[in-house]
């Protein structure tokens, strides 16, 4: 009966746990993207538009 009673208080713990780490994962994204730079976010969001072309400022970035 005592195992019983511990597995029972897991399986109302776990539920709580993997609320609490969902939360804690989508609170540390979002926290990320507002503390994003301005520059950063523009350049993320006229990315697909850019040439395939690499600029001389890419190039130097990965020599």
């Amino acid at each position: 009966m005592f195992k019983r009673i511990i597995y029972d208080n897991w399986t109302n713990i776990v539920p709580i746990l993997s609320f609490c780490l969902t939360f804690a994962v989508f609170l540390g994204i979002t926290a990320r993207a507002l503390f994003f730079k301005k520059d950063f976010i523009k350049h993320m969001g006229h990315l697909p538009l850019e040439d395939d072309a690499p600029t001389q400022t890419e190039l130097a970035d990965h020599e």
